[in-house]
Parts: C-alpha cells; structure tokens; sequence
C-alpha cells in the first residue's frame, strides 16, 4: 500500500499518516478516560459511523516511523480528527458526553453565522 507521504509527529500522540492528522486508538481511549476494551467494543458496535476516512489501520513501514508504536505487535488502527469526534457520540464516559456537546454546539454556531439553521438538516 502506498502512502501519501512521511508519518510526522505533530504532537504528544498525535501525528500525520496519509496527509491526515491521526491518534493511535490507545491514545484517543485514554483521551476520553475510557480503556482501550471500552473504545473497540463501542467502535465494533457502531462500525457504520468508522469508515475509512475515520479510521484505518496503519502499514507496518507507517508503524515504524513511529516510535511509540514500533513496540505493537501488529500495526495500529488510528483515528483521523473527524473520527476522533465521532469517538464522542459512541463512548460512555463524562468527558465523551461534555466533548460531544461541545462539538453540536460548534457546529450550531458555524451554521447560525452561514445563516443556517439546525432545522434546515432536518428537512
């Protein structure tokens, strides 16, 4: 498989693969203070909202260039930014339930200064 360019380390966790910025799941579970059991039983319950453009498994040359991750011993699924959000809407912990909020709220906002509404996607 090939990749669209260097895995870079962007910070503590967080690093570029495919053009896309991504967290490793071990990472993303501990970031909403759930275990990594919790993250993939909620992800394999609601595979439908994880498709490849929110999470993949990384190639064993992607895996290597990253330190933290030389140790596993198969290459890492990761979660793109929008698949680290979507985490939110799937995992039961508070910090999940407040990011999640955040999140509608935001959007909300960006649409109210489009000149949207909410009730414009429900139509």
């Amino acid at each position: 498989m090939n990749i669209e360019g260097p895995v870079i380390k962007i910070a503590k966790g967080v690093f570029m693969a495919r053009g896309q910025r991504v967290v490793a799941a071990a990472d993303a579970a501990a970031f909403y203070e759930v275990t990594p059991h919790a993250l993939w039983g909620a992800v394999a319950r609601n595979r439908r909202k994880f498709p490849r453009e929110l999470m993949f498994r990384l190639t064993r040359r992607e895996q290597a260039a990253v330190p933290a991750l030389r140790r596993l011993t198969k290459p890492p699924l990761v979660f793109t930014e929008t698949g680290v959000s979507m985490l939110s809407t799937v995992l039961k912990s508070s910090k999940a339930a407040r990011i999640n909020v955040e999140i509608v709220r935001e959007v909300v906002k960006t649409m109210k200064s489009l000149g949207l509404s909410a009730w414009d996607m429900l139509r």
